[in-house]
């Protein structure tokens, strides 16, 4: 475990009767936090979160970039999920310089942001089972993100941080050839999820090791702060596209999943129907695009004085930027509130009392992404 530029060797202490134990960390990709756990035998006697060994100053960087080139380091708030991140950056931008894109990049970055959904949560659905060490499920999703991978990598270049939502609307004009990569893996995701979703749902396993697991209480949830799907895991009905919608969103029928349970199990039920409404607004998206062949307006180099909020329902949770500008060609200062930073904070109050083979599986149904707790 890194501390510094010391590698501690002995990650178990004590305490009186307590053992302590420094879960984490690890690969700094995957893991750059501690969670520092108190233990009686087995059991979990208090939870103690650590993030911030790979803090990487986003909000400071974001003061010397252009208002477009600050696109490629938004994205890497989190790269399972960038395209959430980068469409929230240009409302803000388009905001703050009174600018409007045309309905139709709107639909297009519907398309790009819940393609962004679909491939985080099946990144989720699989990392659920992949902490009970159960290898199977997490294949068959990890296989069925690929197609969604394909259409980015041909409309973009890239598979991941594509950037290709910028301000003033999308990187490239989509072609005849996108779509059909976009319907392939929407027929791909139809043709197995009625089988996939009934596996998954009633996996003894998964079910066994998840089912009344880490209940987290709608109290709690106003309390922290929580968001996205752990917060409708719980009963809280709040999703940003239907409270407050964006990019035209109100033009969507699709359903906000709640469950009433806030175990972990419920949480991987969100997660697991989400796709589904994700599914949904694509399709509604490709039938009903509107006419159009400008896919980018032009942006002014300079933006005048001001200030701009902008939300978006991310993947994990509400996604919230607060953007200054100075009247220069970039922002003057960023504040960036982001979900997996908000719902960490939960382990500490629903780990303590389960035994410590749980805490994998509580941390998995968080559904945290690292990079934003890292900011």
């Amino acid at each position: 475990m890194y501390k510094g530029a010391q590698i501690i060797t002995e990650p178990v202490g004590k305490e009186g009767d307590l053992m302590i134990l420094n879960w984490g960390v690890q690969h700094p990709a995957s893991g750059p936090m501690r969670i520092k756990v108190w233990l009686d035998g087995e059991t979990i006697v208090k939870v103690e979160n650590d993030p911030g060994y790979v803090t990487r100053n986003l909000e400071k960087i974001l003061e010397y970039r252009s208002w477009e080139n600050a696109v490629v380091n938004v994205e890497r708030i989190c790269f399972i999920d960038d395209l959430g991140t980068i469409l929230n950056w240009a409302l803000a931008v388009e905001k703050l310089a009174e600018v409007e894109v045309p309905k139709n990049v709107q639909y297009f970055r519907v398309i790009l942001a819940e393609v962004g959904r679909i491939v985080s949560h099946l990144i989720g659905v699989g990392s659920m089972f992949g902490a009970l060490g159960v290898a199977t499920p997490m294949m068959w999703v990890l296989a069925l993100r690929e197609y969604y991978l394909d259409f980015l990598e041909h409309y973009s270049g890239y598979r991941i941080s594509t950037a290709s939502i910028v301000p003033g609307g999308v990187r490239f004009e989509p072609t005849k050839e996108d779509f059909a990569l976009l319907k392939k893996a929407i027929e791909e995701t139809e043709k197995r999820w009625d089988e996939y979703k009934e596996l998954f749902k009633d996996n003894p396993t998964l079910v066994e090791r998840y089912k009344g697991v880490g209940v987290i209480s709608k109290d709690l949830v106003y309390r922290l702060g929580l968001r996205g799907p752990v917060a409708r895991a719980s009963g809280v009905d709040y999703d940003y596209r239907k409270i407050y919608p964006y990019s035209s969103y109100e033009d969507f029928e699709f359903n906000v999943v709640v469950k009433e349970e806030g175990d972990a199990y419920a949480r991987f039920l969100v997660v697991l129907e989400e796709i589904e409404e994700s599914v949904k607004i694509i399709k509604q998206a490709l039938e009903g695009m509107p006419e159009g062949d400008k896919w980018k307006v032009r942006m002014p180099k300079k933006i005048k004085a001001g200030e701009a909020y902008s939300a978006v329902e991310w993947a994990r949770g509400g996604m919230e930027y607060f953007v200054v500008s100075d009247g220069g060609t970039g922002p003057y200062r960023v504040k960036i509130s982001a979900p997996s930073f908000m719902n960490i904070w939960a382990l500490e109050h629903v780990a303590p009392g389960h035994k410590l083979a749980d805490l994998a599986t509580i941390f998995a149904s968080l559904y945290i992404c690292h990079g934003d707790l890292d900011r």
